[in-house]
């Protein structure tokens, strides 16, 4: 994939020109140039600060954070093999522009760094990451008997879907970016053109909603069979959530899983139009603090329960992060051969998974071996395969490292 800050200066571009006849009549607040100007800049700084940029509800932290012990020394003497070369965890700072890093073993901080003007407090940008918590969302609205079944279609829940070409498809589909909707079709070639359509209508401008722009788009297959990465479809599930629990995504985050798994800091998300009206973005730009990533991706590894409170479905992990149909195993939908793709989480065939983000943030589970690695990077391209490579190779060297056979899922750490 070319540099996804790319299809960002274009999105300025079109953001720019797609509001300059509207312009001449209407003056657009200074605040909408800034917000696409944000794009075109020091790529550090906007990781780091967009949520300050652009308009955004706050998930609130909880009241008393809990705390995650740190085992020092867990990792001295680490290192890992790439291409023939030794590398340690200070060599993902240098070779791939990692601005922070967080690993956890059986619920504990083994390593702690950050770079690139990146600290402890620092609000990095998840971008596609979050789709990953829209989906969980999804699973907390079942547990709360909000949503009945993943097999329900989407218009059950989103009358707005009759007539469109997402009538038929079933949340799952969604889930599995399945549903057979046209969108971006050369992504993984650099063109985010449907991307930076709906970005510029809805986040920079606030001309549209984000949803109404998702539902524009056209089918191209037949729901359920073939995978076409989709961040409308994204969109359209922050929008299910929204629906079937009456509440913005911001606050049922805050109230299932912010406040109760003790987060240390308030996050951000980005919404698609300025004042309380405004929706989440599902697909992109949510915005916290990297021990939450971790803490979010512990909560993942045992299986949606948190200090003994099962807050998913009991089965909802084992099904979100599976592979489990011809057209999303691995080999089917990436450039990289070893990822699949489930429930809105990337899969790896050794049966680990991550959720992911453009430039290089990442949620890394492996439950096997009870390791958590959340990331935080600027790439200069969206994705680069050399990265994602030695990236996977320090993975699999930490389940060398830490491998002690099946384990039962533990506690949350007290």
């Amino acid at each position: 994939m070319k540099s996804f800050l790319i299809g960002l200066v274009a999105l300025i571009i079109g953001a720019v020109l797609g509001v300059f006849a509207f312009t001449q009549i209407v003056p657009l607040p200074n605040d909408v140039f800034a917000r696409a100007a944000a794009f075109d800049g020091d790529k550090d700084y906007f990781f780091q600060n967009a949520s300050e940029v652009y308009p955004t509800r706050t998930v609130a932290r909880s009241v008393v954070s809990q705390p995650l012990p740190v085992s020092e020394g867990a990792l001295s003497g680490f290192t890992f093999e790439h291409e023939g070369a030794t590398k340690t965890l200070a060599d993902m700072y240098t070779d791939m522009e990692t601005s922070g890093m967080v690993i956890l073993h059986r619920g504990q901080v083994v390593h702690e760094s950050y770079g690139r003007g990146a600290d402890v407090g620092t609000r990095f940008t998840t971008w596609s990451l979050v789709k990953s918590i829209t989906s969980t969302l999804v699973g907390a609205a079942i547990a709360d008997g909000k949503i009945k079944s993943v097999d329900d279609k989407l218009e059950t829940y989103l009358p707005e879907v009759k007539g469109t070409d997402y009538e038929g498809v079933t949340i799952k589909q969604a889930l599995q970016m399945s549903s057979g909707i046209r969108y971006d079709p050369k992504l993984f070639e650099g063109d985010m053109s449907d991307t930076v359509h709906v970005m510029t209508n809805s986040v920079v401008t606030g001309k549209k909603t984000a949803f109404e722009l998702a539902l524009k788009f056209k089918r191209e297959n037949e729901p359920g069979t073939d995978f076409n990465y989709n961040t409308a479809e994204s969109q359209v599930l922050i929008e299910l959530v929204r629906r079937a629990t009456g509440m913005d995504a911001a606050d049922y985050l805050e109230q299932k899983i912010w406040r109760p798994l003790g987060m240390e800091h308030d996050a951000g998300w980005i919404i698609d139009n300025p004042g309380p009206n405004g929706a989440e973005v599902g697909g992109a730009m949510f915005n916290s603090a990297l021990r939450d990533w971790a803490r979010f991706g512990l909560f993942i590894e045992q299986g949606g329960n948190w200090n003994g409170e099962q807050i998913l479905p009991v089965d909802w992990v084992d099904r979100a992060t599976v592979s489990d149909e011809p057209h999303i195993m691995p080999g089917e939908v990436h450039p990289n051969k070893n990822r699949g793709y489930a429930w809105h989480w990337w899969t790896y065939a050794d049966g680990t998974f991550t959720a992911s983000g453009a430039n290089g943030q990442s949620l890394y589970i492996d439950r096997q071996n009870d390791i958590v690695v959340a990331r935080s990077s600027a790439w200069p391209a969206g994705y680069v395969r050399e990265y994602d490579d030695q990236t996977f190779a320090m993975y699999k060297a930490l389940e060398a490292w830490f491998d002690t056979g099946p384990v039962e899922i533990l506690a949350a750490p007290e």
